[in-house]
């Protein structure tokens, strides 16, 4: 275990001796995430708008209406049926909300009020007009059933009480109950489109999913020009001489590499959840295996290049293009469902495609843990590939 430290000790001095590191290390990864979220539209995006058909036409409706527009960055427009059905059909649609014909006071008192939010699966906007449509039905149907109680309770006590008396004490108890809202159940009824969305594209996530993917590849790939260094200056030769076995020092090779990756993953994650709110730590455990999976068979993979190139400066060349290349066709920079079908199937060889592909279910699709597994399961099986011919393959000279 002392040696295995030695060694891992001895590589992060190396990779940090010269200051351009922390160029391809942390400052080019914020740089190009930065400028694809701008260029594709992750920062300053426009408001959402959710759109609605209001059968009731009532004083209710147009209260859900009201509350629904006091959500921050969440606008409405009325639509027709016909057109909402129509537009959310061909994709146009995120989202409309139909408030039915009974949404009314005698409805609400029945305690089977309700409304339907139809949704567009894999979209970003989707989770707020949830949110904001829940928060709204919330307070109404809290506000009204307690206002309407108790003037009925008043009216049973006071008889002879005028329409007009009855309006003032409505409008004067309907601001104190508006402030004592209780926390009752929502009435919402949420159907989401059963067409699949073809393209899962966040503007902001992908870009700093996609250059997270990019450079921690680039950069574990490139130990190939580390070990080939050492084996070029024949440090390596002199450095096995010593009671140090070829797989201790391939291991400690390995190890210190991903743990160097782990630290700028860490790096980007916080900087993309600071500065462009991505979702980064909701899900720890997903993310974390599925990048520790995705490191190691990117590591892999560079070690078994190192075991095969001649020079240092072959070996930069070649992980340089291997890392853009793979990184681009695999949907890191671009949705990779907008390639052809033929890329979109061979990009599966490339642990990269797994590793995008794996994020965008975290992050985007929030699916469960038990469909992330497979995906971390085959970021594995590349690791043991290429850690398997790396050390087959391995060499000193």
């Amino acid at each position: 275990m002392a040696k295995i430290l030695a060694i891992i000790k001895k590589d992060i001095r190396l990779y940090f001796a010269s200051p351009i590191s922390l160029v391809f290390f942390i400052v080019l990864p914020i740089m190009f995430t930065v400028v694809l979220a701008f260029t594709t539209g992750g920062f300053g995006s426009e408001e959402i708008v959710l759109s609605y058909v209001d059968q009731a036409n009532t004083p209710l409706s147009a209260n859900l209406v009201q509350l629904v527009e006091e959500g921050d960055g969440l606008k409405t427009e009325v639509i027709d049926l016909a057109t909402a059905q129509a537009q959310f059909a061909e994709g146009k649609l995120d989202a409309y909300l139909v408030i039915p014909v009974d949404f009314n006071t005698e409805t609400l008192l029945k305690g089977s009020l309700s409304v339907q939010l139809f949704q567009q699966p894999n979209r970003t906007s989707s989770q707020t007009i949830y949110q904001a449509l829940r928060l709204a039905l919330t307070k109404l149907t809290s506000s009204q059933a307690k206002l309407r109680s108790v003037m009925q309770v008043y009216q049973t006590l006071h008889p002879e009480a005028s329409a007009a008396e009855l309006e003032n004490l409505t409008d004067q108890l309907s601001s104190e109950i508006q402030l004592e809202i209780a926390n009752a159940p929502s009435r919402l009824t949420e159907s989401v489109s059963q067409k699949s969305d073809e393209v899962i594209f966040d503007p902001a996530t992908s870009s700093s999913a996609g250059q997270l993917i990019t450079w921690v590849f680039i950069s574990l790939v490139g130990l190939s020009g580390a070990m080939a260094y050492e084996r070029q200056r024949s440090t390596l030769k002199r450095f096995l001489t010593t009671p140090t076995s070829r797989l201790t020092y391939f291991s400690a090779t390995i190890l210190g590499q991903v743990l160097i990756s782990l630290v700028q993953v860490f790096l980007l994650m916080v900087f993309g959840a600071l500065v462009l709110k991505i979702p980064w730590l909701n899900r720890p455990l997903p993310t974390f295996l599925l990048l520790l999976a995705f490191a190691l068979a990117s590591a892999g993979l560079g070690a078994f290049l190192g075991s095969l190139v001649k020079t240092e400066s072959q070996a930069s060349g070649i992980s340089s293009s291997i890392g853009m290349i793979f990184a681009m066709l695999s949907g890191a920079w671009f949705p990779i469902e907008l390639f052809p079908k033929v890329m979109q199937n061979t990009a599966k060889i490339f642990p990269t495609y797994w590793g995008m592909q794996g994020l965008k279910d975290i992050l985007i699709s929030n699916k469960p843990m038990a469909e992330i597994l497979p995906t971390v399961g085959i970021l594995l099986g590349f690791a043991i590939l290429f850690l398997s011919l790396g050390l087959i393959f391995f060499k000193t000279e």
